[in-house]
C-alpha cells in the first residue's frame, strides 16, 4: 500500500523547484495497553512497574526548501519485543536496539531518492543523536538538535565537553527567525543570540566501541550552532557551514522546519485518532489501518498547512470545482464568480467541524479540522451525486 505512494512522493521531489530536500525523521508511540484484544501488540514502555503495550511509528517526512510538505518517504512498525532485550542496552549493537530505525530510514531514503538530483538533508530532533546515526550519516547532510553534552577531541576521554565549549564562546550576532508557536499555532518571528563551533571532533564512546565490537569507528568531525534566548535554546550539530551568521540562520532555518513531522503526528493522532483503532488481534491489520491513516493524514496535513500560510494560494490547487462548490452552496452563499483562494475554503472546512471565526479567535485545531473534512467529503460527494444525475 505504501509503494504508490512512495512513489508519488519521491515524483514530487524531482519535480519541485527546490534548493534542497529536507527528510525529515520522528518516532510517535501508538498505546495500545487498555485494547485487551490486540494480543499481537508488543511492549513498548513502562508505567512505573506495569508494561505498556502497543507500536512505534517512525516516519520520514519529505519537505522541501519552499516549506511544502511532500510526503513521507518511509514509515516503519515495530515494538521492544522485536528485539533481544535481555541483556543491557549497553551491550547491545545498534542493530539490537529500536534506534536501528534511524539508520533503516536513513538507508531507505537513499536508496529511493539517490536519483532524485536535489541535495537531501536529514533533520532530527534528540532522539537521533547518537553516535552510530552520526557515524552512519557520514558525508550526507544533516541537521541534529543535540542531547548530549558528550565528550569532544580525537580521543575519548582526553577533550572537554560539548557544552563547556559552548559556554566559553562569546554571541558572535543575533538572528530573526520564523517559528510556529506549538500553544496558539500562530507563525510569529523570535530573535535569538547566536553561537557557533567549528569542525568538533567527536569520538566514540567505550560503550559504543563495546558494543559494537566489529565496527571500526572513528571520530566524527562536526560544526555546533547554538541559538537561544529566554524562551528558546537549540544546539544543532551539522555538517553544514557555519563560518558566518547568514549560514548559522540557514541551519536554524532547516532545523525549525522540523515542526512540520510534529504537526503531522497532532493530525494522525489527534485527528486520526489511530492509537484508538478499534481492530482486535491480527497485527497486519492494526499495520494496515496505520498505513491508510497515514497516507490521508498527509494529505489533511499538507491542506492545513498550506491554509494557514499560502494566503494568496488559489483552492484548485488542491480542490476540483464542485469540491469548494459545495462549500457554498451548504453555507447559503454566493458562489464567486473566480476561483477563491485556499486559505477562504480552509476556513469554511473549519466552520464543518465547529469552529466560529471571529477576530480573537485563535487559528482552527487539527481536531476541529479532521471533523470539518470528514463533513466536507460527504458534501462534496452528495453534490457530486447530483451534478452527475442532472439531465
Amino acid at each position: 500500500m505504501l509503494e504508490p505512494h512512495y512513489q508519488n512522493t519521491i515524483k514530487r521531489v524531482r519535480g519541485c523547484n527546490s534548493e534542497y530536500i529536507l527528510a525529515i525523521q520522528d518516532t510517535t508511540v501508538l498505546n495500545y495497553t487498555s485494547h485487551r484484544a490486540k494480543t499481537e501488540v508488543g511492549r513498548i514502555g513502562l508505567t512505573g512497574k506495569t508494561h505498556q503495550y502497543g507500536l512505534f511509528q517512525h516516519n520520514t517526512l519529505c519537505v522541501s526548501s519552499d516549506n511544502e510538505a511532500l510526503g513521507l518517504i518511509d514509515l516503519q512498525h515495530f515494538h521492544n519485543d522485536d528485539f533481544d532485550t535481555s541483556t543491557n542496552s549497553d551491550n547491545r549493537s545498534i542493530e539490537e536496539k529500536r534506534s536501528i530505525c534511524w539508520i533503516n530510514a536513513l538507508k531507505a531514503t537513499r536508496e529511493k531518492l539517490k536519483d532524485c538530483g536535489k541535495k537531501i538533508i536529514t533533520v532530527a530532533d534528540r532522539d537521533g543523536d547518537f553516535f552510530e546515526f552520526l557515524h552512519e550519516l557520514g558525508d550526507d547532510f544533516y541537521v541534529i538538535r543535540a542531547q548530549y553534552d558528550r565528550l569532544t577531541g580525537k580521543k575519548y576521554k582526553k577533550g572537554e565537553k560539548l557544552f563547556k565549549l559552548l559556554e566559553k564562546e562569546s554571541p558572535f550576532g543575533d538572528a530573526e527567525i520564523i517559528i510556529n508557536d506549538v500553544k496558539t499555532h500562530e507563525i510569529k518571528n523570535v530573535t535569538l543570540k547566536v553561537k557557533k563551533l567549528h569542525a568538533i571532533d567527536i569520538p566514540p564512546s567505550s560503550r559504543v566501541k563495546r558494543a559494537n565490537p566489529e565496527k571500526s569507528y572513528k571520530p566524527i568531525k562536526v560544526n555546533v550552532v547554538m541559538a537561544y534566548n529566554e524562551e528558546h535554546s537549540w544546539i544543532l550539530i551539522t555538517n553544514l557551514p557555519v563560518d558566518s551568521l547568514d549560514n548559522c540562520l540557514n541551519v536554524m532555518k532547516i532545523y525549525k522546519e522540523r515542526w512540520h513531522v510534529e504537526d503531522f503526528h497532532k493530525v494522525l493522532k489527534t485527528g486520526y485518532q489511530v492509537d484508538e483503532l478499534y481492530l482486535h488481534a491480527s497485527l497486519s491489520a492494526i499495520k494496515n489501518a496505520l498505513v491508510m491513516a497515514s497516507i490521508s493524514a498527509c494529505r489533511l496535513y499538507w491542506l492545513i498547512f498550506s491554509g494557514r500560510i499560502e494566503h494568496e494560494l488559489k483552492a484548485d490547487k488542491f480542490f476540483e470545482e464542485y469540491e469548494w462548490k459545495c462549500l457554498y452552496i451548504y453555507f447559503k452563499e454566493p458562489i464567486p464568480s473566480e476561483i477563491p483562494r485556499l486559505a477562504e475554503v480552509i476556513n469554511k472546512i473549519a466552520r464543518l467541524g465547529g469552529y466560529k471565526p471571529n477576530k480573537k479567535n485563535k487559528l482552527p485545531g487539527i481536531k476541529t479540522m479532521w471533523l470539518g473534512f470528514q463533513a466536507f467529503s460527504v458534501a462534496a460527494e452528495m453534490y457530486y451525486s447530483i451534478l452527475s444525475t442532472k439531465t
